[in-house]
């Protein structure tokens, strides 16, 4: 089968799409026909080890100290069931699923094993494979920070970075839970943001929004950006400062919520580009340039 594959970390002159030998299944293991893979901000920050200098040390040793220990890149996905070992009962043959792979990545390639305890879930069939392909990373990072317990109805919510993945499903969960949301992007942007809920937007480029007279009960910085201390001064008393620095739980329930939040048409997922898999480069080149809009998706089979 045809997979993207990496060596040593770097750029995407690091990455070779190459015939590696299609997996096989154990008992408890399922065999998944990719259709398509997200390329995120994870992908980006394992594959060329962009991270603060003082975490290098632990994410090699966390997935390799030269190169992906997992030479098959890729953290998310969706596809289809083609296979499933003989103790597998919460999925059948034919099902439809997303998921999240990150220890050990696969996606980017025509077929994927994952255990029946992986973080997946079904895919509703009002729902594309590119669609539903970013939903375990971009929505469920975003749902860690924007959920019920965090907003309340009324509440005013501002979203840094709200054009990437993480914050373009930010941006519309804290609509879903009744915010008035205020989105912080490019101004190139902003009709995009308009579109997808906002109902202010703030070019970062020609204005300071932590100088502004408007006080929020949540600021969310989406792309690690800026402080807490920077936020401050447009906090509510009781107002909470949140940031993508923070670990995030992977939870196949969160993924089933928000799989039914896409199908209700509740939440869309924002696409920039989509590639086919012989462009995998391209893909890597805008997600590496950190100014793409919502997500980027390889197809694999239509």
């Amino acid at each position: 089968m045809k997979a993207v594959v990496q060596y040593k970390y770097g750029g995407t002159d690091k990455l070779f799409l190459e015939e590696v030998s299609k997996p096989t299944i154990k008992d408890n293991q399922i065999l998944i026909e990719v259709h398509a893979a997200n390329i995120a901000s994870g992908d980006m920050r394992i594959n060329t080890i962009d991270v603060p200098m003082l975490l290098k040390p632990i994410f090699r040793l966390i997935f390799g100290f030269t190169g992906p220990r997992k030479k098959v890149r890729g953290l998310t996905g969706s596809g289809k069931i083609v296979e499933i070992g003989k103790k597998v009962t919460k999925y059948k043959k034919g099902d439809r699923v997303n998921y999240i792979n990150s220890m050990n990545a696969g996606c980017l390639a025509e077929f994927l094993v994952l255990k029946e305890k992986s973080v997946m879930a079904k895919i509703a069939d009002n729902v594309s494979y590119i669609d539903s392909a970013p939903i375990a990373f971009g929505a469920m990072s975003a749902f860690h920070f924007i959920n019920e317990d965090t907003v309340k109805k009324g509440y005013k919510v501002l979203i840094y970075g709200a054009s990437g993945s993480v914050g373009s499903y930010a941006l519309q969960l804290a609509k879903y839970y009744g915010a008035e949301v205020t989105a912080v992007c490019s101004k190139k942007n902003h009709e995009v943001m308009k579109s997808i809920g906002a109902d202010n937007v703030i070019d970062y480029k020609t204005e300071d929004f932590t100088n502004s007279s408007v006080r929020y009960d949540v600021v969310f910085d989406s792309v690690s950006k800026v402080s807490k201390k920077q936020c401050k001064a447009v906090l509510n008393d009781n107002g909470v400062f949140m940031s993508v620095r923070t670990l995030t739980k992977e939870m196949s329930s969160r993924v089933e919520l928000l799989n039914g939040l896409l199908s209700e048409n509740k939440i869309s997922t924002l696409i920039d580009q989509v590639f086919k898999l012989e462009e995998y480069k391209e893909a890597h080149e805008l997600v590496y340039g950190k100014h793409k809009v919502g997500n980027v998706v390889i197809e694999l089979k239509k």
